[in-house]
């Protein structure tokens, strides 16, 4: 079976999976969204990105959205765009590693073949605390040389204290090439050479993810205490998800660790990871990185504490978060009205055919439809909670209960004391002789 043939028999088979619609009570759900199709005219397959708002509304697994239309719920199929990556590791071994004291280590990667593409390599050291700028160059015959990257940027920051940090990146990347042998020079600029151990060399082919970017408000304190800058980036909401931050400051020549936090309510904090933003600008060394990455969080509060130490404070005059964009592909008919239903706390994760079906479907030619302002639904009814046990509804019940019983307890026991001291003594048993 050829391709066209099975995504023919994919979207068929699709086609009747959508023909029967589950139940739907939209009394339930307590937010509603219209999916808005513009100058789509047709039916067919579309995608709807998710804006920031219906986080605030939604479970952190999604498991209580629904779209809906006038003939019920719509099978629908939750993607989060990410990045497609595809790398191929290629066989390297370095030579000539060599050392000029004060001014540049060099060395040669062999990759083995011309013709074989290859756009990034790292560089395996066992070094500790430093920066350095490294030019890379390319050639298949060591005699004529191409530069690739004149000002590539590597970086270890090793703590080992009570608060131990560790933030390192010794990879970079070039144009695509082919070149057999890669020279690489790391300009030292008066610091001793690092110890070079090898050299790793990759292809990384990727699709970048679709991410959006927030601007979150900030707020600044000093903890004098703990010699930190505190910067609570604040989102506005729970549920947004977000990886990657970027701070902005008219500071310089600054080197600081930093501890990234996330929080839903700013009293319990979890640590996500430590990084290392600096700016450094003198005749030696002319680099920066104001870019933190940490796992994905959906978390309303990033907290940033920022390490001073003995220096002064760094001024932080803005940042941005960033995070993956989530969608849903479902099919789309402009003839109908679209609805999505946000918020059912009793709502579990549906299960629909369109989720083992969808990789049939070309998500990159789909139309893209947006949805509206998040509004009340006018169908909600409020789900009465239980009501409590009779013992939390009257508190008093249990010891008024508990005093009666021992009321009628200690009256039966009376009654029988008063009707045993009533009754005649027993006669004397007789003697028989």
């Amino acid at each position: 079976m050829n391709r066209v043939s099975a995504v023919a028999i994919g979207l068929a088979a699709l086609a009747v999976a959508l023909a029967a619609a589950a139940d739907f009570d939209s009394a339930l759900w307590e937010f509603r969204s219209r999916v808005i199709s513009g100058s789509i005219a047709a039916s067919d397959f579309v995608i709807l990105e998710l804006p920031a708002e219906f986080f605030a509304h939604l479970k952190a697994d999604l498991s209580d959205l629904r779209v809906v239309s006038q003939e019920g719920e719509v099978p629908y199929v939750a993607a989060v765009e990410r990045e497609a990556e595809g790398v191929s590791r290629l066989a390297t071994r370095i030579f000539n590693l060599s050392s000029r004291r004060g001014e540049s280590t060099t060395f040669i990667v062999d990759l083995g073949a011309s013709g074989v593409f290859h756009n990034s390599i790292t560089i395996e050291t066992s070094s500790e605390n430093f920066r350095r700028i490294v030019e890379i160059q390319g050639s298949n015959d060591q005699a004529s040389w191409r530069t690739l990257n004149p000002r590539g940027q590597i970086f270890d920051l090793t703590i080992r204290d009570i608060k131990p940090v560790k933030a390192r990146d010794t990879s970079i990347a070039y144009p695509d090439a082919t070149f057999r042998y890669l020279r690489v020079e790391i300009f030292d600029q008066g610091e001793p050479p690092l110890a070079i151990s090898g050299v790793s060399a990759i292809r990384r082919i990727a699709t970048a993810a679709r991410e959006i970017t927030y601007q979150p408000t900030m707020e600044i304190r000093e903890n004098d205490a703990e010699r930190t800058t505190e910067v609570v980036l604040d989102l506005g909401i729970n549920g947004i998800p977000h990886r990657r931050g970027r701070i902005a400051t008219p500071s310089a020549n600054f080197s600081r660790a930093v501890a990234v936090f996330d929080s839903d309510d700013r009293e319990n904090w979890r640590l996500l990871t430590n990084a290392y933003l600096f700016v450094i600008d003198t005749p030696r060394f002319s680099g920066a990185n104001l870019e933190f990455a940490y796992p994905e969080s959906n978390r309303r509060y990033l907290r940033l504490s920022i390490q001073n130490r003995d220096d002064r404070p760094i001024a932080v005059s803005g940042a941005t978060l960033t995070g993956v964009m989530r969608s849903i592909l479902f099919r789309f008919d402009s003839s109908k009205e679209y609805f999505v239903y946000l918020g059912n706390a009793e709502a579990r994760r549906p299960g629909y055919d369109i989720e083992r079906i969808s990789p049939y479907v070309d998500a990159g030619t789909l139309n893209r439809v947006r949805a509206g302002s998040v509004e009340k639904n006018p169908s909600f009814t409020p789900v009465e909670p239980p009501k409590p046990p009779l013992t939390e509804r009257v508190p008093y019940f249990l010891p008024a209960a508990l005093g009666v019983l021992v009321a009628v307890l200690a009256f039966l026991l009376l009654r029988l004391v008063t009707k045993a001291k009533a009754l005649p003594p027993s006669p004397p048993p007789s003697s028989v002789a």
